[in-house]
Parts: C-alpha cells; structure tokens; sequence
C-alpha cells in the first residue's frame, strides 16, 4: 500500500487475540470502521494530501514500515520518505486499493491484505500490502506496513507488458552540431506517444563506461535517453577537451528542445535531465549550473576537476602528474586510443587553468530550485568518495532550495558488482522527480 515499493516479506501476527484476554467484540463493525479507514487514505492520496494519508498510521517511533527489502522506523521517517518519493500530485496519481481482506484478531488488533493500484501518465504500477491495525485510545491505527511491488511493473528487471503498435520503442541514430563539429549519437525512444521527459547520458573519461543498462531501464521507465560521444571522442568530429564537453552537453540539451526535435522524437522540452558518470558527472554538474532549464541532474560517482587540479600541484605532486598524463596519452594501448586532440600535458594544463570554472562542487547555489541526486562508490579508488563525494555533498547541502539525494553504494568506480542496484536507485529517482 503505502511507500509503493520494491520486494517485501509478509508479515505474521500469531497469538493477538490470547494476548489481549478478550474475545466479545463485533466483528462486522469492527471490519467496517477499517475499511472506512482505507477509503479515506484512498481519497486523501488522490487528492494529493501526503499528511492526510499519513493521519492513520500510529504517530510514533514504533511504527514500523516495510518495502523494498528495507526497514523504516517511525512516522516521521515514513512521511519524509513519501514526501521525497511522491513530490506533487502527477507522481502520486491514483491510487486503488482492491481485494481487500480484513482479519479482526480481537478486540484491539485487526490485519488487512490487499492490493494497491497506481494509475499514472507513464505507468500503472502495483502490488501487495498487509497491515496490522491496533485500537488505541478508541481509535483504529497502523502500527506496521509491508508493502510489495509486482516485479513485472518494475523497468529495471522487467519488459514492458504492452507496447504502443503506433509508438513503439525504438533506436534512433543521429548526430547534432556542436561548436561546428558533428557529435554522434543514439536516442531511445520510450513507448507511446508522449512527449515523454528526457535523459541525455554523459559517459566518463574516456568512455569506455557508457552506463547503457541505465538508459536501456530508464527508457522502460517512461523517458527516451540521448546518449551522445563529445567532440573528439570515438569517431565524433574536432578535438576533445573539458571545455568542450561542458558545450557539447549543453549543445545536446538544445538540440532536444528544438521545436522539430520534440515533435520527431516525442520529447518533453520542460523535463530535460543529466545523468553523468565520472568525467560525465563533472560535465553534468557544470553544464546544468549554466542551463537553469535543466530539470534533474543525477552524478555517478562525478569529478571536481577543481579538487583534481589542486592536487596536481607542486613538485610534491610531480607523480600524479605524470601518472594521469600516461593514461590520457594511452600509453596502456596498443594504438592512440578513442580520443583526439588531446594529450596528458595539454589536460593538465587546461585543469590548472581553469581551477575555478571547473570546481563543480562551488558552483551548488546554481542548483536552487532543482532537483540533485549525487552517487558514491565505497571502493572507488579513482575518485574516493571521501574525497570526492563529501565535497559535493556538503556543498549542496549547504543550500537550502536544492531537493537533494545522495547515497553511497558497494562497488568500484564503475560500480562493477552493483549494477542493478545502481540502476534501481537512479530510475527510482528519475521517476520520483523527473517527470
């Protein structure tokens, strides 16, 4: 029912009715003041009203709430958590519950299963629910809630069970212009008609991680993706630099506003969004700082070219000079390598030139207003999270406006061994905030 989440396990109350002492109670009655409960979060959630809905469950630490393989304790972390999840009255949509079965266990305990419909513009999700109710102060409240969801609703693990025969999916290869040089590319379409929101997908350096398994779960989520090489990277035209990546990331966004591009593509030109991973996240922050129509911005684990070049100073750091400068070069390879343009030397000086413009986590006060999902890798050895991550994130957190989110998962910079999880939490996200 409620959180509308993930896999739970079911709850299993034995023994109630022996604790309580009591056995003369009305059954019927009892059974009709709980369903007249349900109906009033039903009506309350479809009219938006998050803290309506939350007026029935038990106002205290000892809540317990269950989805998605997960365990949330009190009614405040409960509330926060939809809050989060269910920003406005388009993400909540409606809500149904069916096959309702009310087992009163006694006097003062009674449990519910059932399932819970959600009917929204780019899905209908669904699953199953229990509750256990208990009288308290002569009234019915939820004092523990384990909710599941249908894995065939869910993008990341699932197909999608019907397919629009006049919209279907379907990949589309193009390429765009930015700074004069053509940038090749792919753009999935998501099913239906739309216009559907849209991700633009900015791999890292040099792009061997392109993060498809995001934007393939992201397209069943509802949003077509556009995944795109920067100038000079793996066969797109003119010569790569950080500069340039910025541009050709906020090259990208135009071209998908572009009034023939929204109409061809089925795009969304009003929820437009980031999704960046390492050097790809630097480029996300720093373009979506300078594009305040940018919606979402989601960084995988992102650079701060800023901390990067401090440490690349002084003699002390002769070292990680030459060791950074000997994998921009290739010398790991047989051959140059999928970028053109560039060498170690000219990167390290374009970083220390411009120390201040590409030190992404200043730039947080550009955010207000605009919704931040930051990532981490514990064992990410190439840009360790506590480096890296706790500057940005103590720099967003330090403004008041920007709906922020930030986790940190298992894995390696590439999150290699938490793929699926890392595909969760970001088509979650994206569908929570970005639609």
């Amino acid at each position: 029912m409620n959180k509308i989440l993930g896999t739970a396990l079911s709850i299993g109350v034995l023994g109630l009715s022996a604790c309580t002492g009591q056995s003369n109670f009305n059954e019927a009655e009892i059974k009709a003041d709980i369903i007249q409960i349900l109906d009033e979060q039903d009506r309350a959630w479809n009219a938006g009203d998050i803290d309506g809905f939350m007026a029935y469950y038990l106002a205290s630490e000892d809540l317990r709430f269950a989805s998605g393989g997960k365990i949330k304790r009190g009614w405040q972390e409960t509330i926060d958590g939809y809050k989060i999840r269910y920003p406005d009255k388009e993400t909540m949509g409606k809500l149904d519950f069916k096959n309702l079965e009310v087992k009163v266990l006694s006097a003062d305990y009674a449990q519910v299963f059932g399932r819970w419909y959600l009917t929204r513009k780019h899905d209908k999700p669904g699953g199953l629910f229990t509750l256990l109710l208990n009288k308290q102060n002569g009234e019915w409240v939820i004092v523990s809630d384990h909710t599941s969801s249908d894995d065939s609703t869910d993008p990341v693990i699932t197909d999608p069970a019907n397919i629009d025969k006049n919209y279907p999916p379907t990949t589309v290869e193009l390429d765009f212009i930015s700074g004069g040089s053509a940038l090749n590319g792919h753009l999935y379409l998501a099913d239906g008609v739309g216009p559907h929101p849209t991700v633009i997908m900015l791999h890292g350096f040099p792009g061997y991680e392109k993060n498809l398994d995001i934007a393939q779960a992201a397209r069943r989520a509802g949003f077509n993706v556009l995944f795109f090489h920067y100038r000079g990277a793996w066969g797109s035209e003119g010569n790569f630099s950080l500069g340039n990546v910025i541009e050709d990331a906020q090259a990208a966004a135009e071209f998908l506003r572009k009034p023939d591009s929204a109409v061809k593509y089925r795009i969304d030109p009003e929820h437009i969004s980031f999704i960046g991973h390492s050097m790809g996240g630097f480029a996300a922050l720093a373009a979506g700082a300078k594009d305040k129509q940018i919606s979402c911005v989601v960084g995988l684990s992102p650079a701060d070219y800023g901390i990067r070049g401090s440490m690349f100073e002084g003699e002390s750091a002769a070292k990680a000079r030459a060791g950074f400068a000997r994998y921009v070069d290739g010398e790991h390879l047989l051959g140059r390598g999928p970028l053109k343009g560039i060498t170690g030397k000219r990167m390290i000086a374009e970083i220390a030139d411009n120390m201040e413009a590409f030190s992404v986590s200043k730039q947080a006060e550009e955010f207000a207003g605009r919704n931040v999902f930051l990532l981490a890798a514990k064992g990410d050895t190439v840009l360790p999270p506590d480096i890296y991550h706790a500057a940005l994130v103590g720099a967003f957190e330090q403004v008041d406006d920007v709906n922020l989110s930030h986790k940190i998962l298992e894995g390696d910079h590439s999150y290699s061994w938490t793929r699926t999880e890392l595909t969760g939490e970001v088509v979650k996200w994206l569908g929570a905030n970005c639609r």
